[in-house]
């Protein structure tokens, strides 16, 4: 059943993207480890771990070719969990929540439901909260919140953030559990309160307002997606191919709207296979393609420097066939442990040869998280805020570009490693939520697909298909504002981890308390009856 509830979770993602079925499986991973012994409750994490993120994280093994990154990723996430079934299982059991030992039939149920479904909602957000932020950055995919991009829930990530938004799916779903029971139980008044409280935490957001209006003008940007082979690893090894396609598609694009029209060009992540500063030959069609557009190109380029890599966005002038003025760039800040650079590489190389597919470590950048670019056709610059990649799914990276002045936000991306796989559409989704936590249009440019245009609704205007040569034209409102989320800025997630750890620490003092075995039995007969 524990895996059945995660597969249950898993379903709310994109591909499959039922965003409701989060409910079902949070809300039956609450009922499986409620009351449960210290390991049982461990061991049910585990397998409800499993059952989330083994399919929610198969594209690892498409993106290597083989399982072991895979299976040590969906084994070390499902960890958290592991850790969060065990944790329930004591703090379901404190006094407080022992609704049987108190009298009367509001105060026997109304209260210590009312704490119960509240504390699983903060636990299970507190641990989300952790595993995003923590080791090595933390690894955010599978936040509840990424879930919610086509649900009523979603406006509420301008206000409290994706860490708020997982709260509020977190305590629907525990509420929803509680009703269950409640009905098995035959309690009334319990069941209609969770229903009120489960419709509030839902839907009640869709009633709040969202500010998206172009505060600061428009700029008319063109997004290309060059594509790339589907043999990709030999695709970017054959030299100039992938700059070549994305050139192409930008000529075809100037041909379609005409030389003068944009403001500026986005290109993906790693869309120059050979880096136009350090090569002449990819220069020459980099500026081709800019000379035919009469517009910046923002390329992705991946610079080698003294046996070290990073991840670039540069801006590319027409007529700059040396590169003289490519010298503003936006340098990745999070390169992905493990796929662009290897921690403890002596001590992994000993569990596996693996490692040494990362040839060349990536190191982060220093330097802001925005890009000044020139739009062109109004004689101004026009700062966003960047994220290159997986940096989509960190609120506090994007956070940091929005508030150095990002009127937009800008994420290139490559994604021809993933196939057909489900971390495109994942990715999409993510982009979709972050729109609404900054109250930003996000403009996604990427290889192979999705490339999309997303208003600050999160509401997807345009996207192109996957694997096909295409390009998209938007004017992009440009906002100033700030939204309550980024003025609150990471002390939604805080508020959580503290008050998680608060609920750990009362649940292994209560646990050594003298009399808890007592507690315990009382609550083992009250499930019973």
């Amino acid at each position: 059943m524990a895996l059945l509830a995660g597969l249950a979770t898993y379903a709310a993602f994109p591909p499959v993207n039922l965003w409701w079925s989060a409910l079902i499986g949070v809300g039956a991973f609450m009922l499986l480890i409620s009351g449960r012994r210290f390991w049982a409750g461990t061991g049910l994490g585990l397998l409800y771990g499993f059952g989330l993120f083994a399919p929610l994280l198969h594209f690892t093994m498409v993106g290597m070719g083989n399982p072991i990154g895979w299976i040590a990723l969906t084994l070390f996430e499902s960890l958290y969990l592991a850790g969060l079934g065990g944790t329930w299982s004591l703090v379901s059991r404190l006094p407080l929540l022992q609704g049987a030992a108190r009298r009367g039939r509001l105060t026997r149920h109304v209260p210590a439901g009312a704490a119960g479904v509240l504390f699983f909602a903060v636990l299970w957000s507190g641990v989300e909260e952790l595993r995003s932020v923590w080791p090595l950055g933390g690894f955010p995919f599978g936040r509840l919140a990424f879930a919610m991009a086509d649900a009523p829930v979603l406006p509420a990530a301008a206000y409290v953030g994706s860490a708020g938004v997982g709260l509020l799916v977190a305590l629907a779903a525990a509420c929803i559990a509680h009703a269950v029971r409640s009905v098995y139980e035959r309690r009334a008044v319990p069941v209609l309160l969770c229903a009120v409280l489960a419709a509030a935490a839902l839907i009640a957001p869709r009633t709040l307002p969202l500010e998206t209006r172009a505060e600061n003008g428009t700029v008319r940007v063109g997004a290309v997606q060059g594509n790339v082979a589907t043999d990709f690893e030999d695709a970017f090894n054959r030299a100039l191919e992938v700059t070549g396609n994305h050139a192409t598609a930008t000529k075809q694009l100037a041909a379609d709207v005409g030389p003068g029209s944009l403001d500026m060009v986005i290109w993906p992540e790693n869309s120059a296979d050979l880096d136009p500063r350090d090569y002449p030959a990819s220069a020459t069609i980099v500026d081709e393609a800019a000379q035919a557009v009469q517009a910046p190109v923002l390329v992705g380029a991946v610079p080698v420097v003294d046996d070290i890599r990073y991840n670039d966005v540069l801006i590319w002038n027409p007529g700059d066939v040396s590169g003289k003025t490519a010298h503003s760039y936006y340098r990745k800040h999070r390169p992905v442990p493990f796929a662009e650079y290897i921690p403890s590489r002596s001590l992994v190389r000993r569990l596996t040869t693996q490692v040494d597919r990362v040839g060349i470590d990536m190191l982060p950048g220093t330097g802001p998280s925005t890009l000044t670019v020139p739009a062109v056709t109004q004689g101004r610059d026009v700062t966003f805020a960047m994220g290159i990649c997986f940096e989509v799914a960190y609120d506090d990276a994007l956070r940091t570009g929005v508030a150095q002045g990002g009127q937009a936000i800008i994420i290139p991306t490559n994604n021809a490693s993933f196939l057909d796989s489900g971390e495109a559409a994942q990715q999409l989704a993510q982009g979709r939520v972050q729109a609404v936590v900054h109250g930003r249009s996000v403009v996604q440019a990427s290889t192979v697909g999705y490339t999309a245009i997303i208003n600050p609704r999160g509401e997807v205007e345009q996207v192109t298909r996957p694997y096909t040569q295409a390009s998209l034209v938007a004017d992009v409102p440009l906002r100033s504002s700030r939204t309550v989320a980024d003025r609150l800025g990471a002390a939604p997630g805080i508020i959580l981890l503290a008050g998680a750890g608060a609920l750990v620490g009362a649940g292994i003092l209560s646990r050594l308390r003298p009399g808890r075995k007592a507690v315990a039995a009382a609550g083992d007969r009250r499930r019973r009856r």
